[in-house]
């Protein structure tokens, strides 16, 4: 901030300002939108400087552009005129930026991932389904090291809701209770999108609490998982809400034959960010990542690999079913150096096998128990689960997340 103070022996110039239009530039393009905002109010010259730069700007806006768009597509602010329209269009939802977001819909859980859409200017969220078709796929086969085991191939694909989930824009305004309206789906969803408080840091929480993210997933905020209002009124004004959370309110709306709004099954899901250092491989954590596994009547759902540790491998539920919910367990591995043998048989000739845990339950989450079972390491994007006790082997395919966020196939 420039001191407008005149103290003795001092001009009212700093030396900032007398410093050559190009370096004042390059400075500014290592400042964040509100910085660059704040900086053009502290004087005219500065003002001209920041309305006028368009590198600034550019600056700005490149993380939103370089992960939501193609490798090969030109950057541009189209369709907007400038990359100061373009932030400037967006700056109320500047914190939505591109990622991944799971939610916490009843046990089946949802994921999301958010994006900018540079064919409209909107920032928006789809959710992703994971679909296989077990009618397209191989029989099972035999295990050559042990004909009483069947694996399964493992070929799924990654849709999105037609219609994005989430959607702002510069026309965006909140409505009714500080609740956004979104995209009316085409089976007749409406939804609405409205923020959530952070559970305080000097709050105490008990593990028994409510909360979403539940503390097995590390997250940066927590909110409450429960509410008797149904979360009416309980954030008033985005800028007391957490920019890791928010919420969704649906229903289902018609006419009836009196030409009467009828609403049905209203319901609010919880939805957080998941931090990017949990998906993000490195060599010292190779596994870390979204996964995609079988999990054959239930059909494939999105897993979590963590690994809180160098040796610790803990595969946790984004999505789950009826039996094993989202937000559980699936398996661990307590010790990844530890190879209890290298593989010779030819389905995956030198993979190594280390011992895991699997978690199984009966209908509702009852009756959960673990297992012994084997984690069979085919690469750092591929593995294979051996239920001992079910004679199965279930694959894991690792998920492209970057590929994802630009909308691609993911895999």
């Amino acid at each position: 901030m420039i001191d407008s103070a005149n103290r003795p022996g001092e001009t009212l110039d700093s030396p900032f300002l007398s410093a050559p239009t190009e370096i004042k530039v390059k400075i500014c393009t290592f400042l964040d939108g509100e910085s660059l905002i704040a900086i053009g109010s502290t004087c005219k010259q500065f003002n001209s400087l920041v309305h006028d730069s368009e590198e600034c700007w550019q600056s700005v806006c490149l993380p939103i552009l370089l992960t939501s768009l193609p490798p090969d597509a030109p950057l541009s602010p189209a369709p907007y005129n400038s990359y100061r329209d373009l932030y400037s269009s967006l700056r109320r939802f500047a914190w939505f930026t591109p990622g991944l977001w799971h939610g916490n819909r009843d046990l089946l859980g949802s994921l999301y991932v958010s994006r900018y859409n540079p064919a409209t200017g909107h920032l928006e969220a789809h959710e992703v389904f994971c679909i296989h078709d077990r009618s397209a796929m191989l029989p099972y086969r035999e295990w050559s090291l042990s004909p009483a085991v069947f694996v399964q191939d493992f070929q799924p694909r990654i849709e999105r809701s037609l219609t994005p989930v989430v959607k702002f824009g510069p026309r965006t305004e909140y409505g009714k209770n500080n609740e956004i309206p979104q995209p009316r789906s085409p089976r007749g969803m409406t939804t609405t999108f409205f923020h959530a408080a952070a559970i305080l840091p000097e709050r105490i929480v008990y593990p028994q609490m409510n909360l979403w993210p539940p503390q097995l997933i590390p997250a940066e905020d927590r909110t409450r998982n429960e509410s008797p209002t149904g979360f009416r009124g309980h954030v008033l004004h985005h800028k007391d809400a957490s920019t890791n959370l928010f919420r969704l309110r649906r229903w289902i709306s018609f006419m009836n034959a009196d030409s009467h709004g009828v609403i049905m099954g209203e319901r609010v899901e919880t939805i957080a960010r998941l931090r990017p250092d949990l998906y993000t491989s490195n060599p010292e954590f190779p596994y870390r990542g979204l996964w995609i596994g079988d999990y054959e009547s239930h059909g494939g759902e999105f897993i979590l690999f963590h690994q809180p540790t160098k040796n610790r491998l803990e595969a946790i539920k984004l999505t789950g079913d009826p039996n094993v919910p989202r937000a559980e367990y699936s398996f661990v591995v307590d010790d990844l150096s530890h190879t209890e043998r290298v593989c010779a048989e030819p389905e995956w000739p030198g993979a190594r096998v280390v011992a895991a845990q699997g978690h199984t339950a009966a209908l509702n989450f009852t009756n959960n128990a673990f297992s012994p079972t084997q984690l069979i390491l085919i690469s750092d994007d591929l593995v294979a689960h051996y239920w001992i006790n079910l004679s199965r082997i279930k694959k894991f395919r690792r998920v492209n997340i970057e590929d994802l966020i630009r909308g691609g196939s993911g895999l």
